[in-house]
């Protein structure tokens, strides 16, 4: 699988090594990276130690996982929230990509279009769960690939502004040699639309 490499903030967003870490301590990795954050940002020991516990579950859970694991802290409202970034080698069809912008939430999702330097055009839907935490979720899709990332669950205060770092981090991808030009079967137009029949239906 080709690997998607990106630019990132390194004050606010730790990567998950996975299957790179090999035979490394992932307690070692784990309180390592949470010392460095503390250092930036003044973290009291005990909430350093919450992070190292953090990282060492994320590291777990990455190991077997093809997808690249991030964890971002957003300064602005002290909130935490996981990012998965998942390319793949085949294309969702139209039904797929609404069930993926368009699940199943307390409120209507907030679909936009939401294109990136390397990865083109694309569409972000903002998801509302029902214990009042939020995630984002991005579709990128050319011709035979595609590229998901997810943003959350995390505290809905810290949302969109750590969905605007996310999207910088996007921005920087870069998958082959030019630019993603966005597949026959992705209309983002389409996309932003509502389904058909959806008004009202939403849980409130």
């Amino acid at each position: 699988m080709t690997r998607v490499d990106f630019e990132y903030d390194h004050a606010t967003v730790i990567p998950v090594p996975g299957a790179d870490l090999g035979s490394g301590d992932v307690g070692a990795w784990a309180h390592d990276a949470a010392a460095r954050l503390a250092g930036i940002h003044g973290f009291t020991p005990t909430q350093t130690d919450a992070l190292a516990g953090a990282l060492a579950r994320a590291q777990a859970a990455a190991v077997d996982d093809p997808s690249t694991n991030l964890l971002m802290y957003e300064p602005t409202s002290g909130a935490w929230g996981p990012i998965r970034l998942t390319l793949t080698g085949w294309e969702p069809d139209a039904d797929e990509q609404r069930r993926y912008l368009w699940p199943a939430s307390v409120l209507a999702p907030r679909v936009r279009h939401a294109p990136t330097a390397g990865l083109g055009e694309g569409c972000s839907s903002t998801v509302m769960d029902e214990d009042g935490r939020g995630s984002v979720r991005w579709l990128f899709q050319t011709t035979d690939a595609s590229f998901f990332a997810v943003l959350g669950p995390m505290e809905a205060a810290g949302i969109a502004f750590a969905a605007t770092r996310v999207e910088e981090l996007l921005d920087s991808i870069r998958l082959g040699d030019a630019p993603w030009t966005a597949s026959a079967r992705f209309d983002v137009g389409s996309l932003i639309a509502p389904p058909e029949g959806a008004e009202g239906s939403w849980r409130l």
